[in-house]
C-alpha cells in the first residue's frame, strides 16, 4: 500500500513526500465511501432525487443493488472518495464561505433538524447511523460527517485532503478559517453539493460495479487507477503552472 500511495501522491502533486495516506486514513476513506453508496441505493429506493442532487444512472445504481456486501467492500476501497462536494467549483465554494447564511443554488434547504443517534455502533443498518428513514436528513447527516472529516484532514494533512477530495489550495484555507458550527449549516442548507464522483464518465462506475461483482481484482486495480488519472485532471486547473506541466509529464 505505500508504494501505491507514493505513486498516487506523486502523481498529482509533485514533489510531495510520500505516502501521505495511511491505513487508518484510508480506513476512514473506504468507510464513507461505503456509506455514500448505500445513501445513493437508498435515494434510488426513494425516488428521491431532484434537479439539485445528481446520483448515477439507472443502470449502474441498478448493478450497486445487486452486488454482496463482500463485493460492495471490493468496490469502496479505493484510495480516494468516491463522493464530491465539488471542491472543484472555486466561485461556488468562495461564495458560501464568505457569504452570509443560507442556501444558494447549488442546494436545497432540507429544513428538517436532524438527530443522530450517537452511540451507533459501525455494523448497525446505515439509517440507525445517519438518523431517521427519511433519504434528505441522511443526506444531510452525510454531508455534515464528509465535511466535518474533509476539514479535520485539510487542518492535519493538506496534502491528502488534495489526494482523497481534491480539495484546492485556496478553498483549503478559507475551509480552516471557518468555524466549526458553520460546516453543519453548509451541510444543512447545501445538500446538493453532494454527488458521486465521475458520475458520467462512461467506464468508471460501471467497472467497479462490473468487476467488484466477478471479484477481479486486477480489473479493479485499473479502474482504480483510471480513478486516479480523473482526479488528476480535476486538480490539474487548480495547481501552478510549474506544477501543472510536471504532472502532465507524470502522467504521459
Amino acid at each position: 500500500m505505500p508504494d501505491r500511495n507514493k505513486d498516487v501522491a506523486q502523481q498529482l502533486l509533485p514533489g510531495a513526500r510520500a505516502p501521505v495516506l495511511n491505513s487508518a486514513l484510508l480506513t476512514r476513506v473506504h468507510a464513507l465511501n461505503r456509506d455514500y453508496v448505500d445513501l445513493l441505493l437508498a435515494e434510488h429506493r426513494a425516488a428521491a432525487t431532484s434537479s439539485v442532487i445528481e446520483t448515477l444512472p439507472v443502470k449502474v445504481l441498478a448493478a450497486l443493488e445487486g452486488l454482496s456486501r463482500e463485493a460492495l467492500a471490493l468496490l469502496t476501497a479505493t484510495p480516494f472518495a468516491l463522493w464530491s462536494l465539488r471542491f472543484d467549483d472555486l466561485q461556488s465554494w468562495g461564495r458560501i464561505l464568505d457569504s452570509p447564511l443560507g442556501p444558494a443554488t447549488l442546494g436545497e434547504r432540507s429544513g428538517t433538524p436532524l438527530e443522530v443517534r450517537h452511540r451507533a455502533q459501525p455494523d448497525e443498518p446505515f439509517e440507525a447511523r445517519y438518523g431517521r428513514q427519511v433519504v434528505m436528513p441522511m443526506r444531510t447527516a452525510f454531508c455534515e460527517i464528509a465535511l466535518f472529516f474533509v476539514w479535520h484532514t485539510v487542518a492535519s494533512n493538506r496534502v491528502a485532503a488534495r489526494v482523497l477530495f481534491a480539495v484546492p489550495d485556496n478553498v483549503a484555507a478559507m475551509l480552516i478559517r471557518v468555524p466549526l458550527w458553520r460546516l453543519k449549516r453548509i451541510s444543512i442548507d447545501f445538500p446538493g453539493l453532494l454527488m458521486p464522483r465521475w458520475p458520467n464518465n462512461p467506464a468508471f462506475w460501471p467497472d467497479l460495479a462490473r468487476f467488484a461483482a466477478a471479484g477481479d481484482h486486477s480489473r479493479l486495480t485499473t479502474t482504480r487507477l483510471l480513478g486516479t488519472q480523473l482526479l488528476a485532471s480535476e486538480l490539474d486547473g487548480t495547481l501552478p503552472l510549474a506544477l501543472r506541466r510536471q504532472s502532465r509529464m507524470r502522467l504521459r
